[in-house]
């Protein structure tokens, strides 16, 4: 008999072993293919020190929200800009996921706007009194209000599209890791790309874990550590990205180049360290400015 319990307890004991954790992914980074790689890529290797991981997809919902449910423990992994609240809030893993490409913003434009030709500086953009759409929540807002510009802004994602169509303002503020594909994914033909301008300032999307959860901080740390270490991290950036900036023309555009005072000393070590540029601590002015 007590040789019969110990072969169920046995069974039982591997059978709940071998069972994966559910991990909840906010549902925008969920269906990100470049984040859901990078993620698969952490866990995995971890996996001979932690359970195996099944990453879900949160509901549908707008950032603002999306961070709220993080912080009340219904969502696990949140990936977006970092800013004080947030990084007091949350537990952030201090590596720019995207290695500051979030930072590096082009402006997708109404087709009939006569564009940004003979913009040099952030000042000549402010001066002709043009406008940036911005979701409400992202702390891309402060950064742009802080260095003067006027900002149109709206809780909803797909409603800036519609209000750059309507020409509510004159640019809408992506990611140049972004562009590519939401121009791909729009079912409008009134938008395109600028190809005159970018803005640079130092930001990035970084990796914040549920506060509840610090194992699995623990974990994603970790395993962010080894793939630094064994250079994977970099190799899937590459894949996803390197032909993404040639074909955005990064470095032949006139650079606006911006100060963001709401990120914190660690988040910007972070983005200096990994990033694909570098910020110095001092406000940078454009090479542009005549």
């Amino acid at each position: 008999m007590p040789t019969f319990l110990t072969a169920v307890f046995t069974m039982l004991f591997f059978s709940f072993a071998a069972r994966a954790t559910d991990v909840v992914v906010w549902e925008r980074n969920y269906n990100n293919p470049f984040f859901k790689q990078t993620l698969l890529n952490i866990s995995q290797l971890t996996e001979s020190d932690f359970e195996s991981i099944n990453f879900v997809p949160s509901k549908r919902m707008e950032q603002g929200r999306a961070f709220a449910e993080l912080l009340k423990g219904n969502i696990d992994i949140f990936i977006a800009a970092a800013d004080a609240k947030r990084e007091k809030l949350a537990k952030p893993i201090y590596v720019p996921i995207d290695r500051g490409l979030l930072g590096f913003r082009v402006c997708l434009v109404n087709k009939s706007a006569t564009g940004f030709t003979g913009i040099n500086s952030p000042e000549d953009f402010v001066n002709r009194q043009l406008t940036i759409g911005l979701g409400s929540h992202w702390p891309d807002r402060q950064i742009y209000e802080s260095n003067g510009f006027s900002v149109v802004t709206s809780p909803v994602l797909d409603s800036l599209f519609s209000m750059l169509e309507k020409n509510r303002f004159d640019c809408f503020s992506r990611s140049v890791n972004e562009v590519s594909e939401e121009l791909k994914n729009y079912n409008g033909n009134q938008i395109k790309a600028d190809d005159n301008i970018v803005f640079i300032y130092p930001n990035a999307d970084f990796i914040f874990v549920n506060p509840k959860n610090p194992r699995l901080h623990r974990r994603l740390s970790y395993g962010m550590g080894r793939a630094l270490e064994n250079k994977s991290f970099y190799q899937i950036f590459d894949t996803f990205f390197n032909s993404q900036l040639k074909e955005q023309g990064i470095y032949q555009r006139h650079l606006l180049i911006l100060q963001n005072e709401q990120i914190s000393a660690k988040a910007l070590s972070a983005i200096n360290r990994f990033g694909i540029a570098s910020f110095a601590s001092k406000p940078i002015e454009s090479d542009n400015k005549e």
